[in-house]
């Protein structure tokens, strides 16, 4: 099999935005080393993809003691460096103004395809472990609610009284941060797996938005504290309520 390097180095969202990349390239032939932030390796988010052999750590500009720039340059010189040992090499660093994250990776790297599919990849083991986790602790049901944001703040709903006036009386499993769950599991596709099994879903700009858009999952309000239309679910269908900006578009 030919491999492919690729750069990436955006959020764990963003990781699954590009799932139709990694997809697109594993098709062609390719198997992929990703380099992205160590966040990537430490959730385990792409553990069980078949399309990633390696992920080759790289610094976060946004939050690198170099600065945005220097940090991105340095990336970049990484891939340029590294690239000519692949068959292929490429990345998607989103330069410029653009309204589709998924199309905008596909036109960064130059390359093309119809399938936009998004996925997660949760392994069999994980989800009878959270099946049997869920007929233990939430028998009736539960609100997967996740509106706390560690790293963007400026997407943070107290969503609780929402909850209380408009969702029937179950329990609520906070994963946002500070939330009771938050990081209950290092590994994040047990936490995927819990998203999957919720009654209902209330969830500000995160990874369980792009989590749900890839699993199918319909999704009672998305919040966003600011606007940002590239990130929002690719199938809007699913979302009964968009709030932006402390109003209600949907």
């Amino acid at each position: 099999m030919k491999r492919a390097l690729f750069l990436y180095w955006h959020g764990l969202g963003d990781v699954i935005i590009l799932s139709p990349v990694l997809r697109h390239l594993y098709k062609k032939g390719y198997i992929i080393d990703l380099m992205c932030r160590d966040s990537v390796r430490t959730s385990k988010l792409l553990d069980d993809c078949s399309y990633v052999d390696k992920l080759i750590i790289v610094d976060n500009p946004w939050r690198s003691p170099k600065g945005f720039l220097p940090c991105a340059q340095h990336n970049v010189g990484m891939l340029q460096s590294l690239g000519p040992a692949y068959n292929w090499f490429g990345g998607a660093i989103h330069q410029g103004s653009f309204n589709d994250k998924i199309k905008k990776n596909f036109e960064e790297a130059n390359l093309s395809s119809e399938d936009l599919t998004l996925e997660v990849f949760i392994p069999d083991n994980i989800e009878d472990e959270i099946d049997k986790y869920v007929q233990e602790h939430y028998p009736d049901g539960f609100i997967f609610n996740h509106t706390m944001i560690e790293f963007h703040q400026n997407h943070n709903w107290n969503s609780s009284e929402w909850i209380r006036e408009n969702l029937p009386e179950l329990p609520i499993v906070d994963t946002g941060y500070t939330g009771e769950n938050y990081m209950q599991w290092e590994d994040i596709r047990y936490t995927l797996a819990l998203l999957k099994r919720a009654t209902h879903r209330v969830i500000s700009s995160s990874v369980f938005v792009h989590a749900c858009d890839a699993m199918g999952l319909e999704i009672d309000v998305v919040n966003y504290g600011t606007p940002d239309r590239k990130v929002w679910p690719y199938n809007q269908d699913l979302v009964k309520r968009i709030k932006e900006s402390e109003r209600w578009l949907k």
